[in-house]
Order: C-alpha cells, then structure tokens, then sequence
C-alpha cells in the first residue's frame, strides 16, 4: 500500500486500472459496490411501473410500443443479473478488506473437509453433482434449500453415515458433535445429577474445566431443585436445554446440527445462539429459521436445484430476498409470454372473415383499395415521434 501509485485489476477478462495504493482501491471498489446498488434499486422501481405499462395492455403493431416492449424485456434481464454481480463484489471487497488488514487468511486455518467432485443420487433425483469445497476451522455455515432437496444428505455424509455415489472426501482427525445425537440421550429416566455425573459426586467436566454439576447447569436456566429430578419428567423445553448442556460438555473441532432451533423455545435458542458465535472450531447447520442464520453463519451452500449448490457470503435473508425477486420476474414473462399467445390467436381467429365480409371483398374492389391506403397513412402518422 506505501509503495504502489496504481492498481491494476484483472477481472473475467478485463483490465482495470485505479490511482493509489491498495486502500484507496478499495475505497474505490466499495463506491463501485454502493453505486451498483442504487442503480439496481433504481432499475427494480422503473421496472415496476414498465411493467404496471405492459400489464394494462398493449397494442404490439404500434413500433413505439414495440420499442418500448423490447426495451423492458432488456431491463428484466439486467434485473436478474444484477443480484449476483452485487453478491460477487461484496464477497471480493470482503475477502480482500481481511487480507490487507491483517487478519486470519483462509490459508493459514486448519483444514477440516476437504470435498471433490461428490455426487448423490436418491430414487433417480440428482441431489447434488460434482460439488467441491473445503471446509475450514473457524467457518460457520450453513446448507440451505427447500425441502427434500439433500441438505441432511450432505450432513450425513460429511459424519460418514452414508455414502455419496461418486468423488472424494478428506477428513482430518476431528471430533464431531453431532446435537442430533444429544438429543436422543436426553430420553432417560436418570436424574440430571445421574447424566453429568456417571462416576458419582457433583462434579463435571466442562471442556477440559472441572465444575460443580450445579455451577455448570445454572447457565442453562436450571435451578438447584432440579438437579434429582428425572429427565422424564421435564418438559420439552427443559430436555432440549439438557442436550444443550451435554453437547457443550465436550471439545469438539466440528459442530454439525440439523434444524436445531425446532421446539426450542426462545431462552434455549438465546443459550444456543451465544454458544455457537464463542465456538472456535467449524459450524455445519441446516435451518429454516432465517433470523437464527443471519446470526451464526457466515457462509451458505445453497440448494438450487438440478444438482447445483451455490457457495454464498451473504446473510440468509438477503439470498431469499433475492431469490423471490427473481422468481417474481419469471413469474413475470411467463405471464407476459401467456398473454402475447392469447393476444396472437385472438388476431388469428378475427383473420376469419364472414360470408357477408367476403361478399364486400368480391363486390367492391375500389372501395378496399381505398380504406388500405388510408390505413396505411394512419399508421405512418402514429409511428412518426
């Protein structure tokens, strides 16, 4: 940065030359970011009242409004685009922002997964084909798409419990916890002294920390009183704040968790949350809960269908905001496409003439010559600006 007077940016196939050191180039590449921004939103709000235009209905021989459709139709097109390029710049800006500020590069952190080329197949349906990543120390992501798309399938063969058809996965030597599997050893009849305390007395160890059973579980909202009750008889709030508890018992070097805020209630996702943001070692989490995403991942591998998954460093929100904006426009020229088919077979069905129509046709040649010169010149009219 003290050194260069210029930047030079190569960028699909394009130089791009900015004045200054490397601060200033990003400073400049954040107002390039902002300025997108704002044209797009500019873009969506003339996009909309084209639109509210097209949808009142058109005359298409007109050459103005034949313009004027062609025009909108590039708009749309631009609108659809725009999303990705934003995406593509902020995670650019980001990614160099922590470079040149000194922090933790993603060379220097510890590989955990390292995926190749792995696909899966489930009763003829491509869930996922060729997908690549690696899977660092320190991330937090998470696997979102709708429903039966594959997202616990990637869970489940990165803990090796089931196998992908084809491509390779590397993986260190980790401790997984999995708070699926904390779960399920909620559902005993012991006591919560019985469960932290295997050995007996009242202490636990907390990570590698000896505590007091008490001292620990106070975290989790328990009170003392609680400690001999039975874990069969809590309630469903109360079992998953015990998973909670246990999973949080152990050093682990992954987190992997599927729907993990489903029948929490609001004190055990505030527990969860706040444990999650101080964990240092990976996060893998499947959730529909966009607020709980936003809040702990950093990264998304989003399902997009025909085996696709998209790496993303944008908050959850944003990408389904996106995404329904997009599918708005679809939506769009699909109706837009049905409309201008109907509007085609109505000209074709009028084209039909009527015996009387034919007979004026037969019997007075002059006067249609007439009425199309006319015609003609009506149209030349309109058409001139």
């Amino acid at each position: 940065n003290a050194i260069a007077h210029k930047c030079i940016e190569v960028e699909q196939g394009k130089l791009s030359i900015f004045k200054g050191g490397y601060a200033n180039y990003l400073e400049k590449k954040t107002q390039i970011l902002q300025s997108l921004a704002k044209s797009h939103e500019t873009l969506l709000k003339q996009l909309k009242s084209e639109e509210e235009w097209l949808r009142r209905g058109v005359k298409a021989r007109l050459k103005r409004n034949e313009g004027r459709k062609e025009r909108i139709f590039k708009m749309r097109e631009e609108a659809k685009k725009n999303p990705g390029a934003i995406k593509r710049l902020k995670l650019e800006i980001s990614r160099a922002a922590l470079n040149f500020n000194g922090g933790k590069t993603i060379n220097r952190k510890k590989m955990l997964f390292e995926l190749k080329n792995i696909s899966k197949n489930i009763n003829n349906k491509n869930l996922f084909k060729d997908f690549s990543t690696r899977i660092l120390q320190g991330e937090r992501i998470a696997i979102v798409g709708r429903n039966g798309c594959g997202k616990s399938t990637l869970l489940k063969i990165l803990l090796g419990q089931i196998k992908q058809d084809s491509g390779e996965i590397k993986r260190g030597e980790l401790k997984i916890g999995y708070f699926d599997q904390a779960r399920s050893l909620v559902n005993s009849d012991k006591s919560l002294l019985e469960i932290f305390c295997p050995n007996g007395g009242d202490r636990v160890e907390v990570r590698g920390k000896n505590m007091h059973v008490y001292g620990y579980l106070k975290n989790f909202l328990f009170p003392k009183e609680f400690l001999d009750k039975s874990v069969a008889l809590l309630s469903g709030g109360e079992k998953n704040r015990v998973a909670l508890a246990l999973l949080f018992t152990k050093e682990y070097d992954v987190l992997i968790l599927d729907e993990p805020t489903n029948d929490l209630d609001i004190a055990t996702i505030n527990i969860l949350e706040e444990y999650l943001l101080s964990f240092e070692g990976a996060i893998l989490l499947v959730s529909h809960d966009r607020y709980f995403v936003d809040k702990i991942a950093t990264k998304l591998y989003a399902f997009e269908g025909n085996g696709y998954i998209n790496i993303l460093h944008t908050l959850y929100t944003e990408y389904l905001e996106n995404e329904k904006e997009i599918e708005e426009l679809d939506n769009f020229a699909l109706e837009l496409q049905t409309q201008e088919q109907n509007n085609n077979q109505k000209e074709k069905s009028s084209k039909k003439l009527s015996y009387k129509e034919n007979e004026i046709l037969k019997n007075h040649p002059e006067k249609i010559d007439f009425l199309e010169q006319k015609i003609a010149k009506l149209n030349q009219d309109l058409s001139d600006p």
